[in-house]
């Protein structure tokens, strides 16, 4: 006994500050993986490439909706309303990231075959437990503060991939990835004015939505960091678009 009570701080540590990694069986539908090569990206281990010298010369980005990937299983309890608010999300997340980076975002282009295409798919997802997520989240708003304890039973994860196309459809930048949400997430952040949404099947997929994000603008960001690189500028309310344009369809 003593001696799990020595050492389970130190295993719960490693647990909270570990990413999480998970694979999900989804075939790829970027138009290349020949030069993806093995990365980690805050904390979890991804496929990545990037052309520093040629993604320095766009600032501007067309980002379609995130779409779902043609091979992946989706939970048969999540219905295509749900799925569409998800895709909303991770749009969003990528735009802003993207817009951060010196980008400038153009959900729909007048004319799209002429500037270059940022494609990404969600590849695979798990539900977060409801009654768990409640729990934890429920932990967080008692015990505020920089890491918040997760039960470790049903843990959402979320997979995806995307990529850079000019416009004559060459790959300049392209990343695959997949995660579960950490043991320490969103509880201390989350009260009870955040909606149900911070409680639902959706809360670890959503909230890991911008993991994905940033991992995949990180990429480009340093890719072109080593180059003079040219910038755009995206106007406030772009990205907010993609959340709201799904809020209007379904009212």
């Amino acid at each position: 006994m003593r001696f799990s009570i020595i050492c389970l701080p130190a295993i719960v540590a490693g647990c909270l500050l570990a990413g999480c990694s998970t694979r999900f069986e989804t075939p790829t539908e970027l138009t290349s993986t020949e030069r993806l090569v093995s990365g980690e990206r805050r904390l979890v281990p991804v496929l990545e490439y990037a052309d520093g010298e040629a993604l320095a010369g766009i600032d501007t980005l067309h980002v379609p909706v995130v779409e779902l990937s043609a091979g992946a299983e989706f939970d048969d309890a999540l219905t295509p309303d749900r799925l569409d608010y998800l895709r909303a999300v991770v749009s969003r997340e990528i735009c802003q990231r993207f817009a951060r980076g010196g980008f400038s975002i153009l959900p729909t282009p007048e004319d799209a075959d002429a500037v270059a295409r940022l494609e990404a798919r969600i590849t695979g997802l798990r539900r977060s437990n409801v009654a768990t997520t409640g729990l934890s989240r429920a932990i967080g708003v008692a015990v505020p503060g920089p890491l918040n304890p997760r039960v470790p039973i049903g843990i959402g994860a979320l997979g995806a991939e995307g990529e850079i196309l000019t416009p004559d459809g060459e790959q300049i930048a392209a990343i695959q990835w997949a995660s579960q949400n950490h043991l320490a997430s969103g509880g201390g952040i989350t009260t009870l004015l955040d909606g149900p949404d911070a409680f639902g099947d959706l809360a670890d997929a959503t909230e890991l939505a911008s993991v994905f994000a940033d991992a995949f603008g990180d990429l480009v960001v340093e890719a072109r960091g080593d180059f003079d690189a040219v910038e755009g500028d995206t106007p406030l309310g772009t990205c907010d678009a993609y959340v709201e344009a799904y809020r209007d369809e379904t009212d």
